[in-house]
C-alpha cells in the first residue's frame, strides 16, 4: 500500500509561531494557494482513499488538494497533538518556560496538559492498523493531518524508539510524502 502524508496549508497562527494544537484554526490565502499547489503535485495519482483530521485546517486542505473529487473520511486520531495550556501561545515562550522537551520519548511528558508523545504515537499507530485491515496492497491512500500528527505517522511508519529524535522529521505546510505500507 502507498501512502501519502500531507500536513494542512498554512494559517495565521503559523506565520504567528502559535501552539494551535486542537485550537480549529483555518487557513489563511497563502494555506488554500499551498493547498493548491498540492493538488497540481498529486493531480496524477488515483488514490483509493482519502482521510483527513477533522479540524479546518486539514479538512480544507484535503478538500482542495483533491479538487473534492473524492469523499474525505475524517478521523479524530488525525487531529493535532493537544498542547494544552499552551494553546495559542507563542512556541518559543511556552517551551523555554516548561524547561522539557516535549518530544522526549523517555520523559514522555504532559506538562501543562500537553498531549505526551507516545500518545500521539499511539493513535496514529492505531489509525494505521485500521488502514491495513480495510486496504489492501494495491491501494494508495492520502492522509492530511498535522505537524505532530504527521510525526507520529511518520515514526510509526519507519520504526522507533525511546531514543529516536521526535524533532528529526518535520512536515512543511502542503508537504506531501509518499510511505509504503
Amino acid at each position: 500500500m502507498r501512502i501519502y502524508i500531507a500536513r494542512h496549508g498554512q494559517t495565521d497562527w503559523n506565520i504567528q509561531h502559535r501552539a494551535q494544537g486542537r485550537s480549529d484554526i483555518p487557513l489563511n490565502e497563502t494555506g488554500r494557494n499551498q493547498a493548491e499547489a498540492l493538488r497540481e503535485k498529486i493531480k496524477d495519482i488515483k488514490f483509493t482513499a482519502v482521510y483527513a483530521s477533522p479540524l479546518k485546517r486539514a479538512a480544507e486542505t484535503a478538500q482542495i488538494a483533491t479538487d473534492e473529487k473524492y469523499n474525505i473520511t475524517y478521523d479524530d486520531r488525525l487531529v493535532e497533538r493537544s498542547f494544552g495550556d499552551f494553546e495559542g501561545k507563542v512556541v518559543n515562550d511556552w517551551v523555554e518556560a516548561t524547561g522539557y522537551d516535549i518530544g522526549d520519548l523517555k520523559l514522555n511528558t504532559n506538562i501543562g496538559g500537553i498531549e505526551p508523545v507516545k500518545d500521539v504515537l499511539a493513535r496514529t499507530k492505531s489509525f494505521l492498523d485500521d488502514l491495513k485491515a480495510k486496504h489492501g496492497d494495491d491501494d494508495v491512500i492520502l492522509i492530511v493531518a498535522h505537524g505532530q500528527a504527521s510525526r507520529g505517522l511518520h515514526h510509526n511508519l519507519v520504526g522507533y524508539t525511546d531514543d529516536t529524535d521526535w524533532w528529526s522529521v518535520k512536515f512543511d505546510n502542503a508537504e506531501a510524502r509518499e510511505y509504503i505500507l
